[in-house]
């Protein structure tokens, strides 16, 4: 427990008021930076790595969009190519003229089949079909016959070819069409026997066979409308009331889009980007595409990096506190350390040292404050023991009596596990017990015979002068409890307050175990001092009636032997004889 000051102590206050003390002026401004830092270091980082999630978003969006946009461009040039091949090939034009379907079949079905095309026609010159064959088994790469009804010579890229048109990319057409099975991207190119014109070659892909390609190209999903915004197909299905893929009026107009347009959509419950573009084939615009990514990882990414960065700089930002704090401490601990001491000595305690060691400034403050409060303590001591000498020196039957009952105080006190502080107050008091007998005459003092009751009246004031001598010193309580109550015993038969067992504390039960055991063994006036058994006897037979703490006088008799040793080896607790005979009258010590 901290040295008290006013209702508080000091760690408590310390606690209560952090900024008027040196720890928190060195952490607080350390700690709101560092906070700061974190703070602001979270925000510029999450933020970075948010913005950098966008851009790459929007860059694997776009980049999607290209990739699908040239898988779509890929398969019609797939498309050209099969057209070229089969109006090329020699009888082709001949077999169309004359409506062999079977020529055709063994002409144009290995064509087919080494192209991997969907699907191959051949119209003879007024668009009616004479040969259709589509892939069955894309595994097996097997074909059967084409059995859609659609009349072809209706779809706009047949009637180009039949009526001889061109356009910038020459006489071959593509577009979107419509078949019984759904919509599927054609290639039309016309047939010549010589100059003359013997038909029409078809290649196409359904839909969903090009979509499906196209995701997989892309990493995105895909969808294709006509130049209304219409769905034709998409890689999420069509139908499907979670996936609806119809682009808003404002996306697509009678021309398709006019620049790359963004779109944010719900499907299946989850958020979706779905960028739209022209779908473009020879130079003509015959459709719009989308391709669409989930945004919704955005989301969940940003607030995965903000946790995981948040994180990150909450456990820096406790590192670097926590390590502040353990600097900080070990600066501050020793200057507490210090103000503590420094307090208790303040207060009266000069057996208080601060332990501050080390190197450092603080450790040599510390060494420094030790050294002086070890003097100031020496020095008390000494001032206190001079007086003791003179209170002494006025019976030489008593030299000494109050430095060894100090001493041999503080001795039972050891034995009795008593901190140093009142190890300190103990041999304190011990040296000042006595001296209110500066107040008694020496007529009674020094008196060899028996005491009048007046005159025992007058020894017995001794401890009540003793308090009012040192009424105006700022010493202990526990010194001044030795001074005034080291004749009381524990049955209330005690001078001068007759006082009982529970007001006695262990500093008087103390102060008269002492003072008893060294006024028996040593020599007065009126009868020579005894030998230690005999005293022990009569201390025992006091503590058996009730008047002294049978604890301390069992500490005393544990330490005699240590007593005894000192008392040969250490000059200045001379002054006194041990005898063997017994008092002829008890008179105050």
């Amino acid at each position: 427990m901290g040295v008290t000051g006013g209702t508080r102590s000091w760690p408590a206050r310390a606690l209560l008021y952090p900024a008027r003390h040196i720890r928190w002026r060195i952490i607080a401004p350390y700690a709101v930076l560092t906070m700061i830092l974190a703070v602001a270091g979270t925000y510029l980082v999450t933020q970075l790595v948010t913005d950098s999630f966008e851009e790459r978003f929007n860059n694997q969006l776009a980049e999607a969009s290209r990739v699908a946009s040239d898988s779509l461009a890929r398969r019609e040039r797939k498309h050209l190519e099969t057209v070229r091949s089969v109006a090329f090939t020699e009888g082709v034009a001949a077999a169309a003229e004359s409506s062999d379907s079977a020529a055709l079949a063994r002409l144009v079905g290995p064509i087919a089949a080494n192209d991997k095309a969907d699907g191959v026609e051949i119209l003879d010159a007024s668009g009616k079909r004479v040969y259709g064959t589509r892939l069955a088994d894309a595994d097996k790469l097997t074909y059967a016959d084409a059995t859609d009804t659609d009349n072809r010579a209706t779809w706009p890229l047949v009637r180009k070819v039949l009526d001889h048109q061109r356009d910038a990319q020459g006489d071959k057409f593509s577009d979107i069409a419509s078949t019984d099975g759904g919509y599927g991207l054609f290639t039309a190119g016309p047939i010549y026997d010589g100059d003359r014109f013997a038909g029409v070659v078809l290649v196409g892909s359904p839909l969903t066979s090009l979509l499906p390609q196209a995701k997989a190209d892309s990493l995105a999903d895909v969808s294709v409308y006509d130049l209304a915004g219409t769905p034709l197909g998409s890689t999420f299905g069509l139908g499907d009331k979670e996936a609806d893929v119809q682009p808003d009026a404002s996306v697509v107009s009678a021309t398709g889009v006019a620049a790359p347009v963004r779109e944010h959509k719900t499907l299946f419950g989850r958020d979706f980007d779905m960028l739209y573009g022209n779908l473009v084939v020879r130079g003509q615009t015959v459709g719009v595409y989308s391709v669409a990514l989930p945004s919704s990882f955005l989301l969940t990414a940003g607030a995965a990096t903000r946790l995981q960065i948040g994180l990150l700089f909450t456990v820096a930002t406790v590192a670097v506190l926590l390590s502040g704090w353990f600097i900080g401490r070990s600066i501050t601990d020793p200057v507490f350390k210090l103000v503590t001491a420094t307090r208790r000595v303040a207060a009266g305690d000069l057996s208080t040292r601060s332990g501050v060691s080390g190197e450092d400034e603080i450790g040599t403050l510390g060494a420094a404050f030790d050294a002086m409060t070890e003097r100031l303590q020496r020095q008390n001591l000494a001032t206190i023991r001079a007086l003791t000498s003179a209170i002494d020196a006025r019976d030489p039957y008593t030299m000494g009596h109050s430095l060894r009952v100090g001493q041999l105080s503080m001795e039972i006190g050891r034995e009795l596990g008593l901190d140093d502080k009142k190890l300190q107050h103990l041999e304190i008091g011990g040296y000042l017990h006595d001296i209110g007998k500066i107040g008694v005459r020496d007529a009674v003092l020094l008196k060899p015979g028996a005491l009048d009751p007046e005159e025992r009246e007058a020894i017995e004031r001794h401890p009540s002068i003793g308090l009012d001598i040192l009424a105006h010193v700022e010493l202990p309580p526990e010194v001044i409890e030795f001074v005034g109550s080291h004749h009381e015993k524990l049955n209330g038969s005690g001078y001068p307050a007759h006082l009982h067992a529970e007001q006695i504390s262990v500093v008087p039960r103390i102060a008269a175990v002492a003072d008893i055991y060294d006024a028996l063994t040593t020599d007065r006036p009126y009868r020579p001092g005894m030998g230690i058994p005999k005293a022990m006897s009569i201390l025992g037979e006091e503590a058996d009636q009730g008047k002294l703490d049978h604890s301390v006088v069992a500490a005393l008799e544990r330490v005699i032997p240590r007593w005894q040793s000192r008392l040969k080896a250490e000059p200045d607790l001379k002054g006194f004889s041990v005898g063997d005979s017994a008092p002829s009258q008890e008179r105050a010590a």
